[in-house]
């Protein structure tokens, strides 16, 4: 990954120094008094800290913008951008100035503008607390992804969603979108500022089309809002490491959903999900505080489920995925039930004819389990053909 500074956070005070005295030289022609100089990294950016971190990029896009871009379409990888970056450049296209600070077009900000117009995969990246030594705030600053008008994939790690602006630009193009450390609420990043302000309806709001793959993992997020109405085309949803407990409905409007990760929340109880997950595939629910899994009874299509590391303690409470057709991975550790005398055998009684096919907690059914299935399968259908017997004799 390519990153706009080789520096730490130690380092960045130094770093914006010296580019404030570079953009002093440039519109001057001689050095900045050294008192001037002490006061200029203060409690907000300032005019000429934007145009310093504006023009230094200008330089460095203008030299290796291109090269990378072209790197990048054989060798796919992230732009990293910080927040602070991208707030400048946003307050710089507001200034009413020209796009270069020297007449020799060295530093034109057109530079950056054009590489953001073409850069197919960028990431945010922020950090907790002050920038340095000053009084700002890295996540206090609000920026835009209005001129990323090519952006697939988007990682935003460490920001705050409700500062990023310019959504709309990127929901006609993204495929890819990972968010760490930054949200709260999904409707916060999905939902446009414009959208809001004309009091559309959620259904009024542009979908995002192309949006195939989410990851939203490691955030604070209690639950699926209603914005999930706007992900018609998602296969692959990440949400684990949140304060889920519950799914809810709306994860029923995506339609292309199947691939669901939930594991490391707070999921107690599964209700009837068939209902709410339409056509899933592969559902990943380990690490919760699940007990029953009657709930996915129905869920016909599920051909992967992960429970580990939950309190499942019965076989009655996994005998309702035993009729699933289609489930072919079943991963039960760390769970109370594997206690249970001849654990294995038990549970893959469960799945009748189809105990062959199922890997259970990643080992395939030796021959000699299988055997032990079958008769303990020919008794139970013996006594249940002897019990029909007497109750028609009755």
């Amino acid at each position: 990954m390519l990153r706009l500074r080789d520096k730490n956070e130690e380092g960045l005070e130094e770093e914006h120094l010296k580019r404030i005295e570079k953009t002093y030289w440039w519109n001057n022609r001689k050095p900045m008094p050294r008192e001037n100089l002490e006061n200029e990294f203060s409690n907000e950016i300032s005019e000429t800290e934007i145009h310093s971190i504006v023009d230094d990029l200008s330089l460095r896009l203008g030299n290796l913008g291109d090269g990378w871009l072209e790197s990048s379409q054989t060798s796919p990888k992230y732009f990293e951008f910080t927040p602070i970056e991208l707030h400048a450049i946003t307050e710089r296209l507001r200034l009413p100035e020209p796009t270069a600070p020297d007449v020799n077009m060295v530093a034109d900000i057109g530079n950056t503008i054009d590489f953001l117009h073409r850069v197919c995969a960028l990431k945010i990246r922020g950090q907790k607390g002050y920038v340095g030594t000053s009084n700002i705030v890295w996540n206090s600053l609000d920026m835009s992804l209005y001129f990323c008008k090519s952006l697939k994939a988007l990682w935003i790690a460490d920001s705050d969603v409700c500062r990023i602006n310019g959504i709309k630009s990127i929901r006609e193009t993204l495929r890819r979108l990972v968010v760490h450390y930054s949200m709260k609420r999904i409707k916060d990043l999905l939902f446009d500022e414009e959208d809001l302000e004309a009091a559309l309806e959620v259904e009024e709001m542009g979908a995002w089309k192309c949006l195939e793959e989410v990851d939203l993992s490691f955030n604070e997020i209690k639950s699926f809002d209603e914005s999930m109405k706007l992900l018609p085309e998602v296969r692959i949803l990440n949400v684990s490491y949140n304060s889920i407990t519950d799914i809810g409905s709306n994860l029923a409007f995506l339609s292309s959903l199947t691939e669901l990760d939930l594991s490391n929340n707070t999921i107690t109880k599964i209700e009837a999900w068939n209902e709410k997950l339409g056509n899933v595939k592969k559902l990943v629910l380990s690490e919760n505080a699940i007990e029953d899994l009657t709930g996915l009874g129905k869920l016909y299509s599920l051909e992967y489920l992960d429970v580990k590391g939950n309190n499942i303690q019965t076989l009655e409470a996994v005998q309702g995925i035993g009729r699933l057709p289609c489930l072919e991975i079943l991963l039960l550790r760390d769970n109370p039930v594997r206690k249970i005398v001849e654990y294995r055998t038990k549970v893959l009684e469960l799945f009748g004819e189809r105990s062959s096919e199922v890997k259970l907690d990643g080992r395939r059914p030796e021959p000699r389990e299988l055997d032990t299935v079958r008769v303990r399968m020919a008794l139970r259908k013996a006594k249940e053909e002897k019990e029909e017997r007497e109750r028609r004799r009755k």
